[in-house]
């Protein structure tokens, strides 16, 4: 199954295709360098994971994971400290 999705990309890039209206490529913004970022459709046409994309599913579940973590102790501490004066 192919899935195709529209991202924001550099201009000049092989083997992309890139968005057009009436044969002008369609402009997304610049990157921290000023230089002018254009759509390319992209198109994965088999099951295969977008490389890089499990490093990037790692790091962003462990940054929830961490915050979550984070939320749990907070809201332990805060639970116990309120417990403390009842008898």
């Amino acid at each position: 199954m192919a899935v195709s999705s529209i991202v924001c990309g550099p201009d000049g890039v092989s083997g992309v295709t890139y968005a057009q209206v009436n044969g002008h490529e369609v402009s997304c913004g610049t990157d921290s360098s000023g230089a002018t970022l254009y759509l390319q459709v992209s198109t994965l046409s088999s099951d295969q994971p977008v490389q890089g994309g499990e490093v990037a599913g790692l790091q962003i579940g462990g940054a929830v994971l961490g915050v979550l973590a984070i939320a749990w102790c907070v809201r332990a501490i805060r639970e116990f400290l309120n417990s403390t004066g009842e008898a």
